[in-house]
């Protein structure tokens, strides 16, 4: 009996290994988009706070809007109600999806009253969005 399994784990093996190596390619290869989260809700950019690891569409007034090219992942933060560091909600567009934008995200969202969609996070006690594309900002 025991000659008889070695004899078939012989060719086993190698076929087991072989699905082995496939599935982690394919995993590597092929990442499904996150897209943009449904939101559960509409509130206001001082309500945010209040819904941490919710889906929501944010809104609010720009009260302003910079880009950090000198500091790691090189972020665009866009802040609401007041200005850094007094934020209510800021909206982070990392440094590798800049380029997703006609124009510097600062310049088109300063000033004005913008909804956020997204996945609502805390980050050293303020509440933000991490933006990955222009659909997820809307000017009203």
């Amino acid at each position: 009996m025991i000659s008889s399994f070695r004899k078939y784990f012989k060719f086993i093996l190698p076929i087991m290994i072989l699905i082995i190596v496939i599935g982690l390619v394919f995993s590597r290869v092929y990442q499904p988009e996150t897209g943009i989260p449904e939101p559960e809700m509409r509130i206001s950019a001082n309500e945010a706070k209040d819904h941490i690891g919710k889906a929501a569409e944010v809104c609010g007034d720009v009260a302003n809007a910079r880009f950090i090219s000198n500091i790691e992942g090189q972020p665009t933060f866009i802040n609401f109600g007041l200005p850094d560091p007094n934020q209510d909600f800021t909206a982070v567009i990392w440094g590798i999806n800049r380029s997703k934008w006609n124009q510097p995200p600062e310049n088109i969202y300063s000033g004005n009253e913008v909804c956020v969609l997204g996945s609502i996070k805390s980050h050293e006690g303020t509440p933000q969005i991490e933006v990955e594309s222009p659909d997820q900002i809307n000017l009203k």
